[in-house]
């Protein structure tokens, strides 16, 4: 059986403007340690409703458009520097398009400006002003001088944002965290079309990630019949850490992100999950070695330069262990032009580890 993942972008997009302690036994004398109260599932509900009441004042609707096109999708105050607000929101809700304007319910658009977006991580940053009718107070979430999220998988988290358009604005949902990488955290949070850009928060009211994507459904093939089989519980948010380094990366480039490529092809290899296609490379694998990303190819580009060949082994990239194509896409999706990158390759021809550090073009 074959399975085929589908995703979804969490952009509302439209082809017209009319869019839409313990217990004491015995007799010993002493005090038994106080026992804290759980909280009640209503004292729970408060709770979040006063976090979402604080929080969703910096969360917007973000309207786009170019022609007879649009898009339509949430983002985030993150900075107000004398009067003038950042948002962070994804790239796709406002690549292609001329116009893009900031919307805070009612009836009201206030215009935007890109400050510029990074493609390969779908990150955006737009700015926007209040004038005498601007509304309500602004909440600012101050990402840059939170003390380190510690995330972790089953804690509760709050998605805030625009499904399916606008009419919809800063519509709640809640779900737990369900898996975390270095780039991304899963959530069952209902995330729909119109949640891209919008963010993912911890009951805090922190914002701990950027929703992006969900998984739809999946392609099941048997007997030559493609079945589709719907998704449900799959949402996924830009890790905060991710989102941090790419405003930065925004802010001080003040327009699109360009993020250099190495010019190799890679494939990861596990010798406990052969098949013909992997055995010429699990034949490569030193003893001591179970699962490596191997080149497959070396075009024209920087690793060709610096003397990286096909089939050798990448074990290390500033510093961290390399075995997955994930492993080595969260280094590369962070860096720059200009930046090194520090390599740690294994030559099985010459049964041989080296290092390179290549300066990225």
């Amino acid at each position: 059986m074959k399975n085929l993942k589908k995703w979804i972008g969490l952009c509302v997009c439209i082809l017209t403007l009319s869019f839409i302690v313990s217990c004491g036994f015995g007799t010993s004398g002493k005090t038994p340690t106080q026992i804290e109260k759980e909280p009640t599932i209503i004292e729970i509900q408060n709770e979040i409703t006063e976090v979402y009441k604080t929080i969703s004042a910096g969360c917007v609707g973000i309207y786009a458009t170019s022609n007879s096109k649009g898009s339509v999708g949430s983002g985030v105050v993150y900075k107000q520097v004398n009067g003038l607000y950042y948002v962070v929101t994804n790239h796709h809700v406002i690549e292609g398009m001329s116009k893009v304007r900031i919307y805070r319910g009612g009836s009201r658009y206030i215009k935007a400006n890109v400050v510029g977006s990074d493609a390969k991580n779908d990150i955006a940053v737009l700015t926007f002003s209040l004038d005498l009718f601007g509304g309500s107070e602004v909440y600012v979430h101050d990402i840059f001088h939170y003390e380190d999220e510690i995330i972790s998988v089953g804690q509760t988290v709050l998605a805030i944002g625009c499904p399916l358009g606008l009419e919809n604005y800063n519509t709640l949902t809640t779900g737990v965290v369900s898996r975390i990488t270095k780039s991304q955290i899963q959530t069952n949070a209902e995330i729909n079309p119109g949640n891209s850009g919008g963010g993912l928060f911890n009951v805090a009211g922190r914002l701990i990630g950027i929703n992006t994507q969900k998984e739809v459904y999946t392609q099941s093939e048997e007997n030559g019949a493609v079945v589709d089989i719907p998704v449900e519980g799959l949402g996924y948010a830009i890790h905060i850490d991710v989102v941090k380094k790419c405003i930065q990366d925004i802010e001080n480039k003040k327009g699109e992100i360009s993020r250099p490529l190495l010019g190799i092809t890679v494939l990861a290899v596990n010798k406990y999950l052969p098949s013909d296609d992997l055995e010429y490379y699990i034949q490569l694998l030193p003893n001591n070695i179970e699962q490596a990303l191997f080149v497959t190819d070396v075009s024209e580009g920087v690793a060709k330069k610096a003397g990286i060949l096909k089939d050798d082994i990448i074990l290390k990239a500033n510093g961290v262990d390399i075995l997955s194509t994930e492993d080595m896409a969260n280094i590369m999706n962070l860096l720059l032009v200009g930046d090194v990158i520090k390599l740690e390759i294994y030559r099985p021809s010459l049964q041989k580890t080296m290092t390179y550090n290549i300066t990225l073009e």
